[in-house]
């Protein structure tokens, strides 16, 4: 007979194991739990937890940034950038925001 479970490892016990999507993620999970209970990695504490959540968020808040903008473009330009996002099933805006945001990056260039 082993030791009696502390409270935490006998609530833990009862929870109901997560489905996995592969067998890769299910070993990962396995060797994590592994590593735990040889006492190689630990959980993180709650602060621990709170402060790289507040960091990510921090992180993601600024990559989401926008800024409103007013531009001129010619009719026949702007009519055609619409008919290309209907075919695509995308507001306009969300094209032209994409394409400058690819020009940006390098992903386009200009034609030589």
């Amino acid at each position: 007979m082993g030791r009696p479970k502390r409270r935490d490892e006998a609530e833990h016990a009862l929870e109901p194991a997560p489905p996995f999507f592969d067998e890769e993620e299910r070993e990962i999970v396995e060797s994590y739990e592994a590593a735990l209970e040889r006492g190689e990695v630990r959980e993180n504490s709650a602060q621990e937890l709170a402060e790289a959540n507040a960091g990510w968020k921090e992180i993601v808040e600024a990559a989401r940034a926008r800024k409103a903008i007013s531009l001129r473009l010619e009719v026949r330009d702007l009519e055609l950038i619409k008919s290309i996002a209907r075919r695509r099933g995308i507001p306009y805006q969300t094209l032209i925001g994409s394409v400058l945001h690819q020009f940006a990056h390098g992903a386009l260039r200009e034609a030589n």
